[in-house]
């Protein structure tokens, strides 16, 4: 079997977060933009890890693909328990072979996000690779909404009911009047959508073909879109992937009712939420308000092209010096 056909069957075996499930991979970079390093030992997998490599202006990266929040190493752990010493000395066998790897492929630059369930930084570290400590919130328990109400702040609890006044109905859109109106939320920032149009109509496609994602929008009495939000899911979590308030209408604070309203589609598919979250203040801050666990996850980066070091250590001394 090819590594890729591996790792389909590793998938029908081991939880495998959604941002790594070959599906998502093929619509948001293509078949033939990504592919899947398997350690196998003794007639088991032991570990994978899907990979985007990306080539643009010379530099040959590994990096993260758009709307993907991590798919780094996925470890499948023995059946029968193991000590704390034999799990790290089994995670570090994993690590070193998958640096190795990543040693052997002529890269410029490695750069991987890992799913929170992995938290063993070490192997890396002693490799020499960056390891920068990243934030979502998650809320573990949707089963019961009073409790998980219970815990969102009064601040939030008050913003959450002046969003619901302002909202006619709650509903869908289409895929590109999503992309057409969140785009104006990235123009305000002066910044371009981090994704194609082309991109997004693939992963929204494939997500609602197996029943794993859907657009929800809060909706004023003329059917305009006041805020988004993109909601996918796998067997354990739904993930706030893509969204916002429309700039016009942001004070109508209709995106606090949309996030709570995504919450309570979580409690629906029996889901934990993970907000995605951000290790950005003002986005971090807001998240936090509605009673989420912050849970910690990690980047993983090494620059091997000495002239990308130089130049960004010219640009960490220029920013000194401002």
């Amino acid at each position: 079997m090819t590594n890729k056909e591996q790792f389909e069957k590793f998938c029908l075996d081991n939880y495998v977060c959604i941002y790594s499930k070959p599906w998502w991979l093929d619509a948001i970079v293509g078949p033939e933009n990504w592919d899947v390093w398997i350690y196998e030992k003794g007639g088991r997998i032991w570990a994978a890890m899907p990979y985007y490599l990306e080539e643009k202006n010379g530099i040959r990266r590994i990096t993260k693909p758009p709307l993907t929040q991590t798919n780094g190493l996925i470890v499948s752990y023995p059946k029968d328990p193991q000590s704390l010493a034999k799990r790290q000395s089994y995670e570090e066998e994993i690590c070193d072979a998958a640096i190795e790897f990543i040693e052997s492929m002529n890269l410029d630059i490695y750069e991987q996000q890992f799913q929170y369930k992995y938290t063993n930084f070490l192997p890396f570290f002693w490799h020499r690779y960056s390891v920068i400590p990243r934030y979502t919130y998650v809320i573990e328990d949707t089963s019961d909404m009073e409790i998980v109400d219970s815990n969102i702040s009064s601040k939030y609890k008050n913003m959450i009911r002046k969003g619901e006044k302002n909202v006619d109905h709650f509903g869908t859109i289409d895929a590109d009047t999503f992309y057409t109106e969140h785009e104006k939320i990235f123009a305000r920032q002066d910044l371009p959508v981090p994704f194609t149009r082309e991109q997004w109509h693939r992963v929204y496609k494939a997500a609602y073909e197996r029943e794993a994602g859907e657009v929800l929008a809060a909706l004023g009495s003329d059917g305009e879109v006041l805020s988004l939000s993109f909601l996918v899911w796998d067997e354990e979590s739904l993930y706030l992937d893509a969204g916002g308030p429309i700039p016009e209408h942001s004070r109508l604070q209709t995106y606090d009712a949309l996030v709570h309203k995504s919450i309570e589609k979580a409690h629906e598919h029996g889901l934990k939420f993970d907000f995605e979250g951000s290790v950005v203040k003002q986005i971090n801050h807001s998240f936090r308000e509605y009673g989420g666990r912050p849970v910690e996850y990690y980047r993983f980066r090494k620059v091997f092209n000495p002239e990308i070091i130089r130049k960004e250590a010219e640009e960490t001394i220029s920013n000194l010096q401002k």
